[in-house]
């Protein structure tokens, strides 16, 4: 890969980075347009992501890789979580009186299972990332 290439993808990621933390905080506050901002955010920064490959033979580094592909995959579904607002509200409003507990559930995480695939989301980046850095260092 040549070194516009990667410029290419780092800007990808950062950029992205930053449209995921802003659309992310921006939808706590209940602004409308906060998960496209989101979404295009994700779509950036796991398509740099998946354009960043590693051709080389360690299977720690790959595993590590492997994790944060799987973590931007993660990120991908929180955006598609963020736009399931509607959809919970119309499942709570289909229950009846039989379905309590189910309406119990649904209406406990209404609005908030982003949340938790961000969450995994995140690690599945950070760590790879921090422990990729120290590999590196070690092979100096």
């Amino acid at each position: 890969m040549n070194k516009k290439d990667n410029r290419l993808i780092e800007a990808f990621m950062v950029t992205g980075g930053l449209m995921l933390l802003a659309g992310a905080a921006s939808y706590i506050t209940g602004w409308t347009y906060s998960p496209y901002f989101y979404l295009v955010g994700s779509l950036l920064f796991a398509s740099g992501q998946l354009a960043d490959r590693y051709e080389g033979d360690d299977p720690i580094v790959k595993r590590l890789r492997f994790q944060q592909v799987l973590g931007a995959l993660f990120l991908l579904l929180t955006a598609a979580l963020m736009f399931s607002g509607p959809l919970h509200d119309r499942l709570l409003a289909d229950m009846g009186e039989g379905g309590k507990m189910r309406s119990f559930l649904l209406a406990l995480t209404r609005k908030n299972n982003w949340i938790l695939t961000l969450s995994i989301g995140a690690v599945f980046e950070l760590y790879p990332a921090f422990r990729m850095d120290r590999i590196s260092k070690e092979r100096e």
